[in-house]
């Protein structure tokens, strides 16, 4: 037992015996990715007591590089009851909150947070298929957490909505978006879980051979390829055709701001899919 435990354990049982303030760390909490973005917060209070000062305490040994964290590394400011979580180093960190009175009498409390971290690949989710083929669908994030929920829509022409991988056959282009909810209950839906199956012959797609620039642009799009082209599409994120040209300098200033999937097919039946990025400037 280390000695910020022996610490805590000797100033519960003081604030037991003396019984003269009583402090409160908050609720236990599942932090999702959208709370932590800038920061979790913990929320002590004073219930009680002449309390004058108080103070935030934790600890985490992290055995691969031999090193201790504490709440003076990972909280804004351990002497105020509401400090924003700057960082943590596990999956769970439980902190204490240990109030001091006048007469230096202490009250202790804790609180443990959960914390919802993904990890995500940054690959390009594109395949290519014939009208008749069959094709298996696949994600790019993992939660730190077991996945509890898969939801896959739109519900067209797949084998099942709430599996990891599912099969489509589709017919047509579909933007299959992606929503993953992980064992605490936070989920997870961007651009990152968008699968785009599209349902036109591919021959030898390499995007190693495409360039796209400025990407992300307001404006023109440049566009270059060691192929001739036939035409190139933009489709928005749900399957809408919103621009088709054959020329390689693109205007995309009316469209609204967001993501689009570029789609250019070459004479000899290539087809290469991209993401765009349309943003204006400040």
């Amino acid at each position: 037992m280390n000695k910020m435990i022996l610490t805590l354990i000797f100033i519960t049982l003081s604030s037991l015996i003396y019984g003269q303030c009583e402090i409160d760390a908050g609720i236990n909490r599942n932090i999702c990715p959208i709370e932590n973005i800038n920061g979790a917060m913990l929320f002590g209070e004073i219930m009680s007591g002449d309390i004058v000062n108080v103070r935030w305490e934790s600890e985490f040994y992290e055995p691969i590089l031999d090193k201790t964290y504490y709440a003076s590394t990972m909280l804004s400011d351990t002497t105020i009851l509401q400090p924003t979580v700057d960082q943590h180093f596990e999956r769970t960190v439980k902190y204490y909150l240990i109030g001091t009175t006048t007469a230096n009498e202490t009250c202790i409390d804790s609180v443990e947070l959960n914390f919802s971290d993904w990890q995500f690949l940054t690959i390009d989710k594109v395949t290519g298929k014939s009208p008749t083929d069959t094709v298996e669908l696949w994600i790019a994030a993992e939660s730190n957490w077991p996945h509890e929920r898969y939801a896959w829509s739109p519900n067209y022409m797949i084998s099942d909505t709430t599996i990891r991988n599912p099969k489509v056959w589709n017919d047509t282009t579909v933007f299959y978006n992606l929503e993953i909810t992980d064992s605490i209950g936070c989920s997870v839906t961007d651009d990152m879980f968008e699968v785009y199956v599209i349902s036109s012959s591919t021959n030898s797609i390499d995007l190693r051979n495409l360039k796209v620039f400025p990407n992300p642009t307001s404006n023109i799009l440049n566009i270059e390829l060691d192929s001739q082209i036939n035409y190139i599409k933009m489709f928005d994120l749900s399957g809408r055709l919103v621009k088709e040209m054959n020329r390689i300098n693109i205007d995309i200033s009316e469209l609204r701001n967001g993501i689009y999937i570029l789609q250019v097919k070459t004479k000899d039946g290539k087809v290469f899919n991209t993401k765009v990025y349309k943003q204006n400037t400040p």
